[in-house]
């Protein structure tokens, strides 16, 4: 039940992501202008409505179907207006920043980060680790030269270490903050394979493969890494609800991904120059959100 609980909150979080520009956009879902027709024009930004916003389309379109949020994630100046750290309101659900853009949007577009950094950065230091977990495994002399590797890489904390990269390159994209998580964590999951490797490489099946003559690179793929990626799976589903923390730990540290991309992190770090609660409050229970969900996938609780 907990297991089906966090797969749901993790699923929502994901159709956030990717209806975004259906939740929360400059243009409708569809409207009338000029007596043509446009479909999920927040989709397709068609020239014609280039400039204008929903709230410019309210009084010359003669049919509009708008977002549930009826702002973009840039939208500076809706309408025309600057209202920078406006309180929540009917205009403005979970009020602006500080630069007038609407929160809400904000945080339904920085949704699509969280997708991104989370899985990418767990899948690549999973493989990675689970690479040098098998090789350590199959080979003694590999193994003397990569557990030192792994030893020294432990000793350094990630966060440290994430800072430190991130602070060097100043920022950047999605992709990169991703690949530097995977920097970071790779040593826990190569460490956790290439003990569970080593078990399995002990077991009958796998001497009575070696004595049948099967390559090592078929014993790797076919006899160890089914078994050694087991225990590997919990540290996926942790490292997911990890990801999240050092994206939202580095947003508010000013060393996430570059502005002005939607960020969870970036709204805390405006939440703490600013002391806004609408700042601070939906970023938190989003990022608790997902951090629940991964840590509800590891439970066997029925």
């Amino acid at each position: 039940m907990r297991r089906r609980v966090g797969i749901a909150l993790l699923l929502c979080v994901a159709l956030v992501a990717a209806a975004a520009d259906l939740l929360a956009s400059d243009l409708p879902l569809y409207c009338v202008v000029d007596g043509h027709a446009y479909v999920l024009p927040c989709l397709a930004a068609p020239d014609a409505l280039r400039g204008l916003d929903q709230q410019a389309l309210a009084t010359r379109a003669t049919s509009l179907v708008g977002t549930p949020i009826a702002y973009g994630p840039y939208a500076q100046r809706p309408g025309g207006r600057l209202v920078p750290l406006a309180s929540p309101s009917a205009a403005h659900l979970l009020g602006t920043d500080d630069r007038g853009r609407d929160v809400a949007a904000r945080l339904v577009h920085g949704a699509r980060v969280v997708c991104v950094i989370g899985p990418l950065a767990v899948a690549v230091y999973l493989a990675f680790g689970a690479l040098v977990g098998i090789a350590c495994a199959l080979r003694p002399w590999v193994d003397v030269a990569l557990s030192r590797l792994i030893e020294a890489s432990l000793s350094i904390p990630a966060l440290l270490l994430v800072l430190a990269v991130q602070g060097l390159r100043g920022g950047g994209s999605a992709l990169q903050l991703a690949l530097v998580i995977a920097l970071a964590e790779w040593p826990f999951a190569a460490r956790l394979t290439r003990a569970e490797a080593l078990r399995v490489v002990a077991s009958p099946h796998v001497l009575a493969a070696r004595g049948l003559g099967a390559s090592a690179a078929r014993i790797a793929w076919h006899h160890v890494l089914p078994l050694a990626l087991g225990p590997a799976r919990v540290l996926a589903a942790f490292g997911l609800g990890q990801a999240v923390l050092f994206e939202a730990a580095l947003g508010a540290l000013g060393f996430g991904v570059s502005p002005p991309t939607a960020s969870w992190g970036e709204l805390l770090a405006q939440a703490s120059q600013h002391a806004r609660w609408w700042l601070l409050l939906p970023p938190s229970l989003a990022i608790g959100v997902v951090v629940l969900g991964a840590r509800l996938l590891v439970d066997d609780d029925d």
